[in-house]
């Protein structure tokens, strides 16, 4: 039996032990993928934050106007 690799909802009726485990594992590939993807985006997203955050900071701190000490 042919998969099609970018339609995951196939139906799984008629199908040997092989193709049920091959079927079983590229689910479980494919979620565990989405999960890190997930998982990185969450990561990057803090970063952007405290990244932003430090900028506009260091920016509010630098004053031209200052007098020197």
């Amino acid at each position: 039996m042919q998969f099609d690799h970018f339609n995951l909802k196939q139906d799984d009726g008629l199908m040997s032990i092989e193709d049920l485990k091959a079927l079983r594992l590229r689910k479980q590939k494919t979620e565990s993928d989405k999960k890190a993807r997930k998982y990185i985006l969450e990561i990057n997203q803090r970063y952007r934050k405290m990244s932003a955050h430090k900028s506009n900071n260091f920016l509010k701190n630098i004053n031209t106007f200052k007098k020197a000490v």
